[in-house]
């Protein structure tokens, strides 16, 4: 190990990949996420194509980046996180690229393998990896405001397309995200770390005697933890994946139908498009707040506490929904909990199976999310058709949330792990005691 520096509290180099981490989640999360919902309508009529073989382009999406984000630990092994970052540039831009382009509907699908190829490569696994590699006292919070980074994210987004479309030229949107995505990832694989540890520093900026003096931060030190073949025969990874997956569908199921719920309730897009932004911006407390809960009492209990709140949002926007403040009040329960699946299931992945293999087993943990996100919005919009309605559909999603929290409550840290850790206190305590 690299000889390391003096202890920091405040950790400033740690704080700094986070700064960037940040700036990085703005483009391949909050771009990423936040983009499709707006150029859909301009893509729709450019093409004259049905609005669902347009909206088909989101799920490419979505499996592309869950899929291609199985081999980013490999990746990030064979040719380092700079490398991987660089492929993001090429690729994630390069789908923007496409869009702007493109003439035909297959085209829209080729740019979305592409985008979503790249934004797994500079995305999940990376900026969850970051914040739990570099810290271990303070990983719930730096985890937290990394991916509060899809707020500011979506309000660039707002600005550059509907001031394009409004220009008749959408097409300079998708170039210009292409432009800003690609300079900022660029920047990033040469700023960004995979870890401390490649700089002659140790998490949260501890010294070897601070860490030999409790388990847990000698096995963040030493890099101990579980290999991905390890890791899957646990049931340790088993609940941490299947309460992801579960997420997936009650979630997104509901929130990419809330405009359409609304709308059919007799109100207009207005007062949809202002329901959306309140649950957005609930989401970043609510990231925030899952952030230092972690840090409290782990991310087991902090997902199950912003997750119950979920379920009791999603039964009572069911309940008032022909009464907007109510609604209004319900849809901020619903958003605390929104997304703080990233934050909790990345540091229960670090924390209950190590963080030596994060970033391959980070991959297969997630893989289940994207899935039942493809799932859960077409899933949640044909149920709403039937005789159980919205009603229903929420009511299902409300149980599939539940499910989800039960599955992260079940969650245990990893035995195995336990007797890593405490073996690399006792290397440590040796090591410093010979100094």
């Amino acid at each position: 190990m690299a000889e390391t520096k003096k202890s920091s509290k405040f950790f400033t180099p740690g704080w700094i990949q986070v700064v960037v981490a940040f700036v990085v989640a703005i483009v391949t999360q909050g771009f990423g996420i936040y983009h499709f919902g707006m150029l859909k309508v301009p893509m729709t009529e450019a093409l004259g194509a049905q609005p669902a073989e347009v909206a088909l382009g989101f799920s490419i999406y979505a499996l592309a980046a869950g899929f291609a984000s199985l081999v980013v630990g490999d990746v990030i092994n064979k040719i380092k996180l700079r490398g991987s970052m660089l492929c993001s540039a090429v690729l994630f831009s390069g789908g923007f690229l496409i869009l702007g382009l493109m003439t035909e509907i297959w085209q829209v699908y080729v740019a979305y393998v592409v985008m979503g190829i790249g934004s797994a490569l500079g995305g999940m696994v990376i900026l969850s990896g970051i914040p739990n590699n570099w810290f271990n006292k303070r990983r719930g919070i730096a985890t937290a405001i990394i991916w509060s980074a899809m707020f500011p994210g979506s309000l660039v987004v707002g600005q550059i397309i509907p001031a394009a479309t409004a220009s008749g030229n959408w097409q300079m949107a998708p170039f210009a995200l292409a432009g800003i995505a690609f300079v900022v990832l660029i920047v990033g694989a040469f700023l960004l770390k995979w870890q401390p540890q490649e700089v002659g520093l140790l998490p949260d900026g501890m010294t070897e005697e601070e860490a030999a003096a409790q388990a847990e931060a000698a096995g963040a030190a030493k890099l101990v933890g579980l290999t991905r073949g390890e890791a899957l025969k646990t049931t340790t990874f088993w609940f941490i994946a299947i309460a992801f997956a579960l997420i997936g569908i009650g979630e997104q199921g509901p929130f990419q139908n809330f405009p359409a719920y609304i709308v059919g309730n007799g109100f207009d897009l207005a007062v949809a498009g202002a329901f959306m932004s309140a649950i957005s911006l609930s989401g970043v407390v609510g990231k925030l707040a899952s952030g230092v809960i972690i840090d409290a009492v782990g991310p087991r209990i902090a997902y199950c506490i912003l997750n119950s709140l979920a379920v009791v949002g999603l039964v009572l926007i069911i309940f008032v929904g022909d009464n907007i403040v109510l609604l209004f009040a319900s849809s901020i329960l619903f958003g605390v909990a929104l997304s703080s699946s990233a934050v909790c299931f990345s540091t229960a992945t670090a924390m209950y199976l190590g963080p030596k293999h994060f970033g391959a087993i980070y991959g297969f943990v997630f893989l289940g999310k994207p899935i039942c996100d493809a799932i859960g919005v077409p899933l949640v919009a044909a149920i709403s058709g039937t005789a159980l309605g919205f009603s229903g559909a929420f009511g299902i999603c409300a149980v599939f949330v539940a499910g989800s929290t039960i599955s992260m409550f079940m969650v245990r840290k990893n035995k195995k792990l336990v007797q890593m850790e405490e073996e690399a206190a006792k290397e440590l305590q040796a090591e410093v005691a010979a100094q």
